[in-house]
């Protein structure tokens, strides 16, 4: 979910969240949340055309028994901070909707604790990575409030 507001014709400020709560059988579940600021310059007019755009993200995650990050018998929970490019595209389909599509990268700092599995999982280290690359990839339907 999110709010941009119009700063004049071709800057805009934006905010936006995501939380996903999401958990599954077998004790595996994949939960995140974060919040994203972004000032988006467009290169015709506010929400028409294309767009690129700076942004800062935090959030945090709480991963367990997910095989895609090698998390097969043991939980990672931890938080990041990051920041990058948003390149996008705004097409107006009618006077109050459009559909945007957007590709962000950037870097991202990663801090979290690692825990064995198990009834009493216990603490095996606390690490901090960093990552460059993709960030975001994104379709929405927007409402114009006019």
């Amino acid at each position: 979910m999110g709010s941009e507001v119009r700063l004049d014709s071709t800057l805009t400020l934006s905010i936006s969240s995501t939380y996903c709560p999401i958990s599954y059988d077998g004790n595996r579940k994949w939960k995140n949340w974060s919040v994203q600021y972004e000032a988006r310059h467009w290169f015709r007019k506010v929400f028409n055309g294309p767009y690129i755009g700076v942004f800062g993200i935090h959030g945090g995650f709480n991963l367990n028994r997910i095989p895609v990050f090698r998390l097969t018998r043991h939980r990672a929970e931890g938080n990041f901070n990051g920041a990058g490019l948003t390149f996008g595209f705004h097409k107006i389909l009618s006077p109050h909707w459009g559909i945007d599509t957007s590709l962000s990268a950037g870097y991202l700092h990663l801090r979290y604790r690692h825990y064995r599995e198990g009834t009493y999982g216990y603490l095996e280290y606390t690490k901090g990575r960093d990552y460059v690359g993709p960030v975001g990839l994104s379709v929405s339907l927007v409402y114009i409030i006019r």
